[in-house]
C-alpha cells in the first residue's frame, strides 16, 4: 500500500505537502506512509479515498482501477 500511496500522489502531480494539506495531515506523515512497511491507519485510508476518489480496493490490494471514475467526474 505504501508504494501505491506514492504512485497515487505522483499521478495527481502533488508534492507530499500538497497531498498532506488536502487530507489534513502534515508532510512528514505522508513521507512516513510512503515508506516500505509503514502502517497506514484506517482513518488515513478513508481520507485518501474520499478526497481523491480513489478505489479503496486498489489502494489496499493493487487490484482494479486507481480511481472511481463516476465519483471523480462528479467532483470535477
Amino acid at each position: 500500500m505504501n508504494a501505491r500511496i506514492r504512485e497515487l500522489r505522483k499521478a495527481l502531480d502533488l508534492s507530499q505537502k500538497e497531498f498532506a494539506d488536502k487530507i489534513g495531515l502534515k508532510q512528514n506523515a505522508i513521507s512516513y506512509m510512503e515508506k516500505k512497511d509503514a502502517t497506514v491507519t484506517e482513518q488515513n485510508i478513508k481520507a485518501i479515498c474520499s478526497q481523491f476518489c480513489v478505489n479503496e480496493h486498489w489502494l489496499r490490494t493493487g487490484d482494479g482501477d486507481m480511481f472511481i471514475e463516476n465519483d471523480r467526474k462528479q467532483r470535477e
